[in-house]
C-alpha cells in the first residue's frame, strides 16, 4: 500500500503453493495494519508475467475482483519490465532475466528511453547466447536468473533482485506506460491443455 511514493505497508512472501489462500490474508493484513479501507484506494496494480501459469491466474483474478469490488480501474505491468525499471537502474542500459524453465531464459532489454520486447533465450544454445551477447551489450544484469547467463556478459554489473521492488510496481501503476490490457504475458504454451475428446453427458430418460 502506497500513498504517493511513501510505502504504508509492504510484504513479500516467497511461496510455491497456497498463494490463493495467502494472498487474501495478506491484503486483509495490509488494510488492518494501516487502517486504510478498500474504498479509499485510487489505483490497483498487478504484474502480468512472465511467470507461472497458476501464479499469474491467481494474482490477476484476485486483483480483478478487488478492483471490481471497489469500483476502480486495474493497471498491469510486465514482470521483466518492472525488474528493469528499478529506481537505481534508470540511467543504465540493463537487461532483466527470469528462468522460464525447460532450459528457457526470458529476458527484456532497456536502453535509455527504449524498452525492447521480451525475448526467449535457449540456455543450452551456447553459440546462440554468445551471438546474442555480442549483439546486445549491457551495463547491468538483474533478475532472479541473471546468474545463469552472466558469464556471457563478463563486463556487466550484477544487480540482485529476486522479484520486482514494490516501490517500482507502485510507480509503474501510476504511469502512462501501465497496461490497460490485462492479458497475462505467457512466453510459451501451457503444460496442460484442454482435452479434445468428446464429453459424455448423462441425461434423464424419465420413468
Amino acid at each position: 500500500l502506497f500513498e504517493g511514493e511513501r510505502q504504508l505497508f509492504g510484504i513479500t512472501d516467497a511461496m510455491t503453493r497456497g498463494q490463493s489462500e495467502r494472498l487474501a490474508m495478506l491484503s486483509v493484513e495490509a488494510f488492518e495494519t494501516t487502517s486504510i479501507k478498500p474504498k479509499d484506494l485510487t489505483h490497483i496494480g498487478v504484474t502480468l508475467g512472465p511467470g507461472s501459469f497458476t501464479g499469474l491466474r491467481i494474482g490477476l483474478s484476485f486483483a480483478k475482483g478487488l478492483a471490481a469490488g471497489v469500483g476502480i480501474k486495474l493497471k498491469g505491468a510486465g514482470t521483466l519490465e518492472a525488474l528493469a525499471q528499478h529506481g537505481d537502474l534508470l540511467k543504465a542500459s540493463r537487461m532483466a532475466v527470469v528462468n522460464g524453465g525447460r532450459g528457457q531464459i526470458y529476458v527484456q532489454r532497456v536502453a535509455g528511453e527504449q524498452t525492447f520486447t521480451p525475448e526467449i533465450l535457449d540456455q543450452n544454445d551456447e553459440a546462440g547466447l554468445i551471438a546474442f551477447a555480442a549483439a546486445h551489450p549491457t551495463d547491468i544484469l538483474t533478475g532472479p536468473a541473471a546468474v545463469l547467463i552472466s558469464h556471457y556478459w563478463p563486463q556487466a554489473e550484477m544487480f540482485a533482485q529476486d522479484w520486482p521492488e514494490l516501490k517500482t510496481l507502485a510507480r509503474l501503476t501510476l504511469t502512462d506506460t501501465a497496461y490497460d490490457d490485462l492479458t497475462p504475458l505467457y512466453m510459451r504454451e501451457a503444460d496442460a491443455i484442454a482435452s479434445t475428446r468428446g464429453i459424455i453427458t448423462l441425461e434423464s430418460t424419465g420413468s
